[in-house]
């Protein structure tokens, strides 16, 4: 019914669009004489620009305009991108970060910036996908984009690497300014949630010489955002059948003794399912971006451009985090269970009597300090000699990011509770509150001492320790290097060859690098203390207001960033270095070949390509083997060669009509962690799991059809087909018979491997129908709608891939006023298999931004913008919408900002 709506309100919408515009450019053309005499400045004029790039594109492409130097029409990259047809943006932070395209998940597109690799590194907040080939979006400072492209269909002179889309963006470049261009835009940003705020600003400086032979471009960035995002969590769902394993008869469900329920009732009860470990989560962040973007162009001769640029990221993502949750118990402490329509809503289980080990909760608080780190250096050449086009990109990009170090602390509790989850209501009641930090204990006092192992006690010098370990402090955690050294040279001949009016043809080069290390650490202690013998606070109650929660488990006592790290030094009897995780590193090298020709063609009315791209990929897999507890470097090395061929049509109907088709072979490459992830072989059991070294490449046959009326300057309607045929799909498998040797005990034997494999097939079909409008008395109206299906053996469908995406954005224009309001949403979407291959979704999702500027004079322009207005709450479930694994709020955002320019 929501679909159907949608689908009305946009189609409403896009057919209203060309009569009011037609009105529209009628009144103008009447008042200026002369459609050549328009002009059209600010956000209109970023549209307009936008439209007329993808207007006359040799291929299927949306865009995004700046509406002037160093003003983009968002704060974040990705919420702009949002806005154009197929595009979706995850907010599980709040903010874009990662982008899905056509229906296929952000590790399977692709971005460049000005046509070149970028490294790519992520704070460790998105653990379901930190080892990929995404970017993080946040990072890039919109004060230097002048736009982006998104390439729904390939030609061969474009880098291969993406299945739904490649996006490159555009930086400014001195050359193409005026000289002395100077830009800067300065406000403060406040989160309602977190109940603070902070300054952040840019500033662009662009001068060239009178001759304009020679330029140079600065522009630096402050970014500085806070979060404290409240939330709920359920770690595993288990079944009523473990609740009743062990269960004392005399236990309730739903009222009635264990012992009197019927067949049928225990059976219900059995297939219910149960949320173990709910958990009450709060998680504060103060993100600070410090960028640079410089370029310096050189112009020696007229048919001669030199450029040189450099991008440098510095982020810091250091964040406090904790959370509170139950054990999931058997039923041998269930006292009472309750259960409705397949969901067990709650269930009660018995503390632990004083003087007996034992733990029925737990508390953990983390501190991250967390860096990402950004160096993108490259140079081009443009070469225009006598019927000729060179150019040339060569470069080196590197990143870092992740926990170095991460404070670990934890405490356990004695405590009998209530728990249950029933959709977004869930409960966590304990005997006793939450706030009170004595009964929050240290592991040792929990549940008592051991003896170290004997690893332990070697690393501890061989010292003897009989404690209990509360936490640990690895200097690094999930730190990931990103780094590639490119270099490509591209050739463009006018030719006349009957149809054919250019030529194109070139080859490039990179080698690329990306590894994953964490260094394990171990704090014990000997000592008995409480979370209230720590300097404890309780967190603000508000925090969790919406979410839904009932019972006494919020707010709860916990410790903030210097209490962790106090705690740590005061009762770490003992701290160990495990030296490195090798069950968690790994290492790709990855070298990249590539040549590709191009004919251009024109004839009559129809004009368009056809290429041919082939494709050398060698990729050499570091990662450790372990046996019997014995761990072996281990490195395999793989190549693949490809052709991808491609063609695309575009025949210009009229003079406001253009059709266009396309055809394409394209591929994306596997996840480094796939690759090369730790494998663990047992001999005994001929069984293991891990990584696969000989993954091949995604691999898909692209195809699009779109039809696009232009039907009113800076106006358009278009509707786009999209159909993506992927085979050789990596999922996750059990391989029987797979031939292994294993490099510990040398022995050569037949494995039944879990691991990732190629061979998955998935289809992706959809449509959008997008549109832009300039309305009447100074009002306009952008608006999309896309929809989207796959065919795949799984019932959960594509990771990533909502159905339905809808966004309208009426905008106000006039004189020194602007405003926008935009609305996006999309639909729910599969994300990941969690425990016990649970399909976990993402509900749907819908934002509601505005945004309104008034320019006190043509330099001056104040602004006002608020984010997220409606507060949504970010749902993700288990299969079901009955059984959550997370709910969360991050806020809402408000700004103001002032931009000077001149």
């Amino acid at each position: 019914m929501a679909l159907r709506h949608i689908a009305f309100l946009t189609t409403s919408a896009l057919v209203a669009l060309p009569l009011a515009a037609a009105a529209q450019q009628a009144d103008v053309a009447a008042a200026s004489g002369s459609e050549s005499e328009i002009v059209v400045t600010g956000y209109r004029a970023s549209l307009r620009d936008a439209i007329e790039i993808k207007r006359k594109a040799n291929s299927i492409v949306d865009v995004i305009s700046a509406e002037d130097v160093g003003k983009f029409p968002d704060s974040n990259i990705a919420d702009s991108l949002a806005r154009l047809p197929g595009v979706t943006v995850d907010r599980q932070f709040g903010e874009g970060e990662q982008l899905s395209i056509a229906g296929v998940e952000p590790a399977l597109n692709r971005l460049t910036i000005d046509g070149h690799s970028v490294a790519s590194a992520d704070w460790g907040g998105n653990p379901s996908d930190r080892s990929s080939r995404t970017f993080n979006y946040s990072l890039l400072a919109p004060a230097i984009v002048s736009q982006a492209i998104v390439y729904k269909t390939p030609e061969a002179r474009l880098q291969e690497g993406a299945i739904g889309a490649s996006v490159d963006v555009v930086t400014r470049k001195p050359l193409d300014l005026d000289a002395n261009t100077f830009r800067f835009n300065g406000g403060y940003e406040y989160n309602d949630r977190a109940s603070r705020g902070s300054l952040r600003g840019s500033a662009l400086y662009s001068w060239k010489n009178q001759d304009e032979t020679f330029g140079v471009l600065a522009a630096v960035n402050y970014d500085k955002e806070q979060l404290s995002r409240a939330g709920v969590a359920s770690y595993w769902y288990r079944t009523g059948a473990a609740l009743l394993d062990n269960a004392n008869s005399s236990a309730l469900v739903n009222g009635k003794r264990i012992s009197d329920l019927t067949d049928a009732e225990r059976t219900a009860f059995s297939d219910a399912r149960y949320a173990s470990f709910l958990a009450r989560e709060f998680f504060k962040q103060e993100r600070e971006r410090i960028g640079f973007n410089g370029a310096v162009q050189f112009r020696p001769a007229d048919n001669l451009t030199l450029t040189g640029t450099a991008l440098i990221i510095r982020g810091n993502y250091d964040n406090v985090s904790n959370s509170m949750y139950t054990y999931g118990f058997e039923g041998s402490r269930m006292v009472s269970a309750q259960s409705s329509n397949g969901i067990v809503t709650s269930a009660t289980f018995a503390g632990i009597p004083d003087g007996t080990n034992g733990a029925t909760g737990q508390l953990d608080t983390n501190f991250r300090r967390t860096r990402v780190k950004n160096d993108t250096y490259s140079a081009m050449l443009d070469w225009q000699p006598e019927g000729w086009l060179i150019t040339g990109n060569a470069g080196y990009t590197k990143a870092t990011g992740g926990k170095d170090p991460e404070y670990l602390l934890d405490f356990r509790t004695k405590q009998g509770f209530t728990a249950g989850a029933n959709g977004k209501n869930t409960i966590v009641d304990w005997d006793s509150a939450a706030s009170d930090p004595t009964k929050w204990l240290s592991n040792f006092t929990a549940v008592g001492g051991e003896n170290l192992s004997p690893s332990d006690q070697a690393a501890n010098g061989g010292v003897a320790f009989f404690g209990r370990q509360i936490g640990g402090i690895p200097l690094q955690s999930g730190f990931t290097k990103d780094d590639e050294k490119f270099g490509e040279l591209n050739f463009k001949r006018d030719v006349s060859w009957g149809p054919i009016t250019h030529l194109l043809f070139g080859a490039r080069f990179a080698d690329h690098s990306n590894s994953n290390t964490t260094f394990s650490n171990a704090v014990f202690t000997n000592r008995n203390f409480t979370l209230g013998d720590l300097d404890y606070y309780v967190l603000d109650k508000d925090l969790y207001k919406g979410l839904g929660t009932t019972g006494n488990g919020t707010p709860y006592a916990t410790l903030d960033k210097d209490g962790i790290i106090a705690a740590l030094d005061e009762y770490g009897t003992v701290q160990i270095d495990r030296g490195l995780a090798k069950n968690e590193y790994f290492k790709v090298d990855e070298k990249i070949g590539a040549a590709y020709v191009q004919a251009n063609f024109e004839a009559g009315k129809l004009r368009g390509n056809v290429g041919v791209r082939f494709v050398h990929t060698k990729d050499v897999s570091n990662f450790y083997v372990q046996s019997n507890g014995i761990y072996e470097l281990t490195r395999v090395s793989n190549s693949d060669d490809r052709f991808l061929p491609s063609i695309n049509l575009i025949y210009d109907a009229g003079d406001q009509v253009v059709l266009r088709a396309a055809a394409a072979k394209v591929m994306a490459r596997p996840r480094y962690s796939d690759l090369a992830g730790s494998i663990s072989l047992d001999d005994a059991t001929r069984s293991g799991g891990g990584g696969n070294p000989d993954l091949k490449p995604y691999a898909a046959t692209n195809y699009g059809l779109s039809a696009e009326w232009y039907f009113a300057p800076g106006s358009f309607l278009a509707a786009e087909l999209f159909y993506r045929d992927i085979s050789n799909y990596v999922g996750n498998a059990v391989e029987d018979g797979v031939t292994f040797t294993n490099p510990v005990t040398g022995q050569t034997l037949d494995y039944s491997i879990s691991r990732p494999v190629n061979g998955g097939k998935a289809k992706v079909t959809g449509f959008s129908l997008s549109g832009n409008a300039n309305l009447i008395a100074g009002f306009g109206l952008q608006a999309s709608y896309t929809f989207a299906d796959a065919e795949t053996p799984f019932a959960n469908g594509l990771p990533y891939l909502s159905r339905s995406t809808f966004q309208i954005s009426p905008y106000f224009e006039s004189g020194p006023i602007q405003a926008r309001v935009s609305y996006n949403r999309r639909s729910k979407y599969f994300y990941r298999f969690g425990r016990q291959q649970s399909q976990d979704y993402t509900a749907a999702y819908r934002q509601v931004d505005a945004q309104i500027s008034y320019a006190i004079s043509e330099a001056i322009q104040l602004t006002a913008t608020a984010s997220n207005l409606l507060d949504e709450t970010y749902y993700q479930y288990s299969s079901t919408p009955s059984a959550p694994t997370s709910i969360y709020k991050n806020g809402r955002v408000f700004s103001t900002s002032v931009s000077v320019r001149f």
